[in-house]
């Protein structure tokens, strides 16, 4: 709500704030200094702040803030992604196909609406290949792993898109606040599931299902 009252440079100080306060919780939960989750929580911090200013001026260095970002992203997810063709369910194929052919469609179409308006795509295609492997992850990896709190992760693959969604409208279709606070509505929602399901991923990642319904 701050960015919808007040101007950009009044709303600024919350982003590092927001970033100790995860980064807090992830350490009083673990007892661990996660310098993967920190560094992750740093860089994602300069590229929001940098979009707020100007995305087109910047374009190069928010593109490589997400890349970096989004590796360290995956690096934390590293000990759940593995594929166990056993723990594959085939009950809801059906649901899968279509959830994966819609959220297919809005990418692919917010993409096609903005590739022609982005001032250098050097960088911002290999963001956006990023991107799109953050999403697989966040979706496959509930697929090989039956842990409950794996849920989380289609929370937080859902927040990146709505996010991303809500941001570019803003750049490039309205100017309206609302869809800015929206993309920050999204992208805090999305960080505080991640870090929720940082803290459980120990016993997420020994997590097996051998279950013959699932075969």
């Amino acid at each position: 709500m701050a960015t919808l009252l007040y101007d950009i440079e009044y709303t600024l100080v919350l982003f590092p704030l927001f970033a100790i306060f995860l980064f807090i919780y992830h350490y009083k939960a673990t007892g661990k200094f996660s310098f993967p989750f920190f560094t992750y929580l740093l860089v994602a911090m300069f590229y929001e702040i940098l979009f707020l200013y100007d995305f087109e001026k910047y374009i190069n260095v928010i593109s490589f803030l997400h890349i970096t970002s989004q590796l360290f992203f995956l690096w934390l997810l590293k000990p759940v992604i593995k594929i166990n063709i056993k723990n594959f369910s085939t009950h809801n194929v059906t649901e899968l196909i279509i959830g994966f052919l819609g959220m297919s469609y809005v990418i692919g179409y917010v993409l096609y609406l903005i590739f022609p308006l982005v001032p250098d795509l050097t960088l911002f295609i290999p963001s956006v290949i990023s991107f799109l492997l953050i999403i697989v992850a966040c979706i496959g990896i509930p697929l090989f792993n039956k842990h409950p709190d794996n849920i989380m992760l289609w929370g937080i693959g859902g927040g990146l898109i709505a996010e991303m969604v809500c941001a570019f409208t803003y750049q490039y279709v309205s100017d309206h606040r609302a869809y800015l606070v929206m993309a920050h509505i999204f992208g805090a929602f999305l960080k505080i599931i991640f870090a929720l399901y940082l803290t459980r991923i120990d016993a997420i990642k020994d997590f097996d299902v051998e279950d013959e319904d699932y075969l």
